[in-house]
């Protein structure tokens, strides 16, 4: 269901800063991993605590743990020698499989890739379902955590600040929030084409997902008659019927789920079919073939192509509920496209503006020193002004005058940019450095003003 990215211009400050050089995503998510991992890592409610607690007692700094159903990320501010086999073996622990396994589906990030990955996260464009709504506040709450913590610092608060901007903008000023409403009207609709009045109707969960909850939670809003969850974990299987109510069925009752059930969500994701012709058409047989809206919710096929070749079996992936939707693919990808450019400018203007505020710590030294310089002259002329300004400009200028006297005799080429630079940085006119040129008598001014300077 995702897009490739379009292409963002590296922005030309980012290689000339060494803190953006070290930030840093080592993590993995469920379009990365297996059928293990995912089965094993991906939780609503990850135990933040000790792992926290872990990233604390090994003296860790700037980290933050983002931990979703669909993604397992460590964000960090900066990057140290032994942080990747770290931070691997702490995901390969939490999935309980072994590191080589786990390096094989997990990713590494670095500088202006990580940046683009945390903000594409924030913005719901890494997503299963572009779009859905949760991811965002998710990652809030993750930062929250490591922040109460304190194990984050000024630079990766920033950076997750300018995420959820970022991300609230997309949200905002595209369409790629309506994406998931979409699918749910699209759901909706066919089940009402299906089934008719929704009140009667009883739902199967089988697994767990956000998008899976999401559909859930659209036909608990429109009335549906029963809900039954199941998983192959028992817990995990409570957990969801805590969050969205309903009865938790057996994992080993699935095929008597199926038979009474007559909208089945699929969120499982396990690589294998769990719904195929031997269960589910049984389970037809057993309702007399009384229609059953079948909902496959995974990037990976939960439910067999063939089970649509059945009478009374009615298969839908994400994909088709998408084409029931007014909006077509070319609005999707205009959508898409509209979301990254949102992305890419933001990511610039942060990158800019952390950029500019390094210049701010001169800036300061520079004014306390014109300050002491103003103040000095003044006392020296009685506060006379039109001395006092001469006295400054002399002042001011004396060192200058010396720097690029022997830069012009040590470096030639070195003297005309700095030069360039002086005029830009006071804003010096074109037309203004033709007439001081034509101006023979400068020179010796200029040797004056120094020497009276020295003498001040």
């Amino acid at each position: 269901m995702n897009s490739v990215p379009p292409f963002i211009p590296e922005h030309p400050l980012i290689e000339r800063s060494d803190q953006f050089d070290q930030l840093a995503i080592i993590g993995v998510s469920a379009r990365t991993a297996g059928r293990r991992l995912r089965d094993t890592l991906f939780v609503e409610e990850p135990d933040y605590s000790s792992i926290l607690s872990k990233l604390k007692i090994n003296g860790k700094q700037s980290v933050v743990l983002i931990a979703t159903c669909e993604r397992f990320d460590f964000v960090l501010g900066r990057i140290e020698n032994d942080d990747i086999d770290f931070y691997q073996n702490i995901i390969s622990q939490e999935a309980n499989v072994d590191l080589e396994t786990l390096q094989k589906q997990s990713y590494q990030h670095t500088g202006f890739d990580a940046l683009r990955h945390l903000f594409a996260v924030g913005a719901s464009l890494d997503s299963l379902i572009v779009g859905e709504p949760q991811i965002l506040g998710q990652v809030k709450e993750c930062h929250r955590v490591s922040k109460s913590l304190g194990l984050t610092d000024s630079f990766l608060d920033s950076v997750f600040d300018a995420s959820l901007v970022s991300a609230k903008r997309v949200r905002t000023e595209t369409t790629i929030a309506q994406q998931p409403i979409s699918l749910a009207s699209s759901a909706l609709q066919v089940a009402r084409g299906i089934h008719g009045d929704l009140a009667r109707c009883t739902v199967a969960l089988i697994g767990s997902g956000e998008v899976g909850e999401l559909l859930c939670q659209e036909f608990k809003s429109v009335g549906i008659g029963n809900l039954a969850i199941t998983h192959p974990k028992i817990g995990r299987s409570q957990t969801a019927s805590f969050r969205l109510g309903g009865e938790v069925c057996p994992w080993d009752q699935l095929d008597d789920l199926i038979s009474r059930s007559d909208i089945v969500l699929s969120a499982h994701g396990g690589g294998d079919p769990v719904l195929t012709t031997l269960n589910v058409g049984a389970a037809l047989r057993k309702r007399k073939r009384k229609p059953v809206f079948f909902i496959d919710t995974t990037a990976a096929r939960d439910i067999a192509l063939d089970v649509n070749n059945l009478d009374g079996a009615y298969s839908y992936n994400l994909e088709d509920l998408e084409s029931v939707a007014k909006q077509g693919k070319v609005h999707r990808e205009a959508a898409m496209m509209a979301a990254w450019k949102v992305l890419g400018d933001e990511m610039q203007a942060f990158i800019r503006a952390k950029a500019e505020r390094q210049a701010v710590p001169a800036i300061a030294v520079i004014r306390k020193h014109f300050e002491a310089l103003r103040s000095q002259a003044l006392l020296e002329t009685g506060e006379n002004a039109d001395t006092a300004t001469r006295l400054l400009i002399n002042r001011l200028l004396h060192n200058p005058q010396v720097v690029l006297k022997e830069i012009a005799r040590e470096d030639p080429e070195g003297h005309v940019q700095l030069e360039q630079l002086l005029y830009r940085v006071f804003g010096i006119e074109t037309a203004l450095l033709d007439s001081g040129r034509e101006d023979k008598g400068s020179t010796e001014r200029c040797e004056l003003q120094e020497n009276d300077g020295k003498e001040d």
